[in-house]
């Protein structure tokens, strides 16, 4: 057993494939409309990300690319980027004082 089996704790591992994650984001919050396993052909692939994309814009919505075994972890891999992303947005804008009630004056001569 090599040390990525160890490490998930199961025998066999699942190969990686690519999956399209359809919905919408804001923030931590993602609403999942569909995942779909992405074609094998890279021409394939393309022509379906872009007519994905197309209608989830028209539903100010967006699309996802994920390395994952099953669509269901595809699915919670998005979740938990999207949860990790807005942590750290947070972090940085309160780091920044962006948004915060204290003001910088400049007083010109």
């Amino acid at each position: 057993m090599n040390g990525a089996e160890q490490a998930s704790g199961r025998d066999h591992l699942e190969p990686e494939r690519l999956f399209f994650v359809i919905g919408q984001w804001s923030g931590a919050d993602v609403t999942v409309w569909t995942v779909l396993e992405a074609p094998p052909g890279a021409d394939e692939r393309a022509d379906a990300w872009e007519e994905c994309a197309l209608e989830a814009e028209d539903a100010f919505g967006s699309v996802e690319v994920v390395f994952a075994a099953s669509a269901a972890e595809a699915e919670r891999a998005v979740r938990r980027e999207a949860a990790e992303t807005a942590v750290l947005s947070t972090l940085r804008s309160r780091r920044s004082g962006a948004g915060s009630q204290r003001r910088v004056s400049h007083y010109y001569r």
